[in-house]
């Protein structure tokens, strides 16, 4: 499931760029992400951050039978239910070839295992499209998933690689933090994947009919069947892998 994000496109998307350093860094020389470049946790410029402290700010709060969000004093809370990844856009819709999505939350001491939250990036402006979901889970797992919605598609949902977390979702906030980088070739992308700042994975996927528009960013909050979980989201940060 993903919320709507392109109803605030291009307004949202200017004041980001204002707001966050994007003009800054657009006087900066590009340096591409290659197959064999280290990658840390800090690499890239900011292009957009989001403490949760403005309910006006874009993030969806429109509830389905399975998912409702709302903000309050801690942040932006999504309580989930159903097997299903719901996957919420970040109100900031500028496309980035290489990109780096962090979201910082806790997750409630209630959640089944194989709950969880992390960090997707979304292929282009209009849906359907592929998405990866980087999820850290109860139980302290994680996986990379690779779905594509697209008519048609061969393999609409993928697991690409799985784990085990160095820290696991609870009432102590993590970071999971996901790179998504199309290399030169224009089908390749490089995912790389952390939690707190630790590499637990970096992988390559070819997809040879990419959409060529770049990624958006945004938060991915994992239900079961067994109960409800909630989540709360504190920070929220792109990077423009570039830069």
């Amino acid at each position: 499931m993903k919320a709507n994000r392109f109803a605030w496109a291009l307004c949202l998307a200017i004041a980001a760029v204002s707001c966050s350093g994007g003009l800054n860094a657009a006087i900066k020389s590009p340096t591409p992400v290659t197959a064999s470049t280290v990658l840390t946790a800090d690499r890239g410029s900011v292009v957009f951050n989001d403490d949760f402290s403005d309910p006006a700010s874009g993030w969806s709060t429109k509830p389905t039978d399975d998912f409702r969000a709302s903000f309050g004093g801690s942040g932006y809370v999504v309580v989930a239910s159903k097997f299903v990844d719901h996957e919420v856009g970040a109100p900031y819709v500028i496309t980035k070839d290489q990109l780096s999505v962090a979201v910082r939350a806790t997750e409630s001491s209630s959640s089944p295992d194989g709950s969880g939250f992390g960090a997707e990036c979304s292929r282009g402006l209009k849906e359907p499209t592929l998405t990866y979901n980087f999820v850290v889970q109860i139980g302290g797992t994680w996986d990379m998933f690779r779905h594509d919605t697209r008519p048609g598609a061969a393999n609409p949902d993928t697991s690409l690689k799985k784990g085990t977390s160095p820290k696991a979702p609870g009432a102590t906030s993590i970071t999971v933090q996901l790179m998504c980088a199309t290399l030169s070739d224009r089908i390749t992308t490089r995912l790389v994947m952390f939690v707190d700042n630790a590499q637990v994975a970096d992988i390559s996927d070819p997809v040879s009919d990419l959409p060529q528009l770049g990624w958006l960013g945004g938060l991915v909050v994992r239900s079961v069947e067994a109960g409800p979980t909630t989540v709360t989201a504190t920070h929220f940060q792109e990077r423009d892998l570039t830069l």
